[in-house]
Protein backbone atom coordinates (compact mmCIF):
# COMPACT_ATOMS: atom_id res chain seq x y z
CA UNK A 1 0.00 0.00 0.00
CA UNK A 2 2.72 2.75 1.18
CA UNK A 3 4.72 1.89 -2.58
CA UNK A 4 1.61 2.62 -4.51
CA UNK A 5 1.11 5.85 -2.51
CA UNK A 6 5.01 6.57 -2.73
CA UNK A 7 4.55 5.53 -6.68
CA UNK A 8 1.49 8.63 -7.17
CA UNK A 9 3.51 10.51 -5.33
CA UNK A 10 6.29 10.35 -7.48
CA UNK A 11 3.80 10.66 -10.59
CA UNK A 12 2.37 13.79 -8.89
CA UNK A 13 5.74 15.40 -8.48
CA UNK A 14 7.35 14.32 -12.01
CA UNK A 15 4.00 16.46 -13.63
CA UNK A 16 4.10 19.44 -11.35
CA UNK A 17 7.92 19.17 -13.06
CA UNK A 18 7.13 18.92 -16.27
CA UNK A 19 4.42 21.68 -15.83
CA UNK A 20 6.72 24.26 -14.48
CA UNK A 21 9.54 23.64 -16.83
CA UNK A 22 7.15 24.18 -19.92
CA UNK A 23 6.20 27.07 -18.21
CA UNK A 24 9.62 28.63 -18.03
CA UNK A 25 10.40 27.98 -21.38
CA UNK A 26 7.17 29.22 -23.17
CA UNK A 27 7.65 32.22 -21.03
CA UNK A 28 10.83 32.62 -21.98
CA UNK A 29 10.13 32.22 -25.25
CA UNK A 30 7.52 35.04 -25.07
CA UNK A 31 10.35 37.05 -23.34
CA UNK A 32 12.62 36.58 -26.06
CA UNK A 33 10.41 36.98 -29.61
CA UNK A 34 8.91 40.40 -27.82
CA UNK A 35 12.40 41.83 -27.08
CA UNK A 36 13.55 41.16 -30.73
CA UNK A 37 10.21 43.16 -32.16
CA UNK A 38 10.64 46.57 -30.43
CA UNK A 39 9.39 48.75 -33.53
CA UNK A 40 6.50 50.74 -33.07
CA UNK A 41 3.34 49.17 -34.67
CA UNK A 42 -0.39 50.73 -35.37
CA UNK A 43 -3.15 48.95 -32.92
CA UNK A 44 -6.59 49.09 -33.96
CA UNK A 45 -8.99 49.24 -31.08
CA UNK A 46 -12.76 49.15 -31.45
CA UNK A 47 -13.05 53.38 -30.35
CA UNK A 48 -9.94 54.44 -32.23
CA UNK A 49 -6.10 53.42 -32.73
CA UNK A 50 -2.92 54.19 -31.27
CA UNK A 51 1.09 53.07 -31.94
CA UNK A 52 2.60 50.85 -29.32
CA UNK A 53 5.54 49.36 -29.44
CA UNK A 54 5.20 45.37 -30.65
CA UNK A 55 6.43 43.95 -27.97
CA UNK A 56 3.88 45.09 -25.52
CA UNK A 57 1.24 43.49 -28.55
CA UNK A 58 2.90 40.79 -27.75
CA UNK A 59 3.45 40.59 -24.44
CA UNK A 60 -0.57 41.42 -23.46
CA UNK A 61 -1.52 39.02 -25.80
CA UNK A 62 0.45 36.40 -24.22
CA UNK A 63 -1.14 37.76 -20.57
CA UNK A 64 -4.88 37.62 -22.11
CA UNK A 65 -4.58 34.37 -23.60
CA UNK A 66 -2.96 32.95 -20.25
CA UNK A 67 -5.37 34.37 -18.64
CA UNK A 68 -7.92 33.01 -20.59
CA UNK A 69 -6.85 29.36 -20.84
CA UNK A 70 -6.39 29.59 -16.76
CA UNK A 71 -9.98 30.59 -16.71
CA UNK A 72 -11.29 27.82 -19.07
CA UNK A 73 -8.66 25.58 -17.38
CA UNK A 74 -10.63 26.60 -13.50
CA UNK A 75 -13.89 26.40 -15.01
CA UNK A 76 -13.59 22.51 -16.63
CA UNK A 77 -12.25 21.82 -12.98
Amino acid sequence: MADEHDRNESSIRTRQTIRIVVWVVAVAAVVIFAAANSQEVPVDWVFGDTDLALWIVIAGSALVGAIIGYVARWRRD
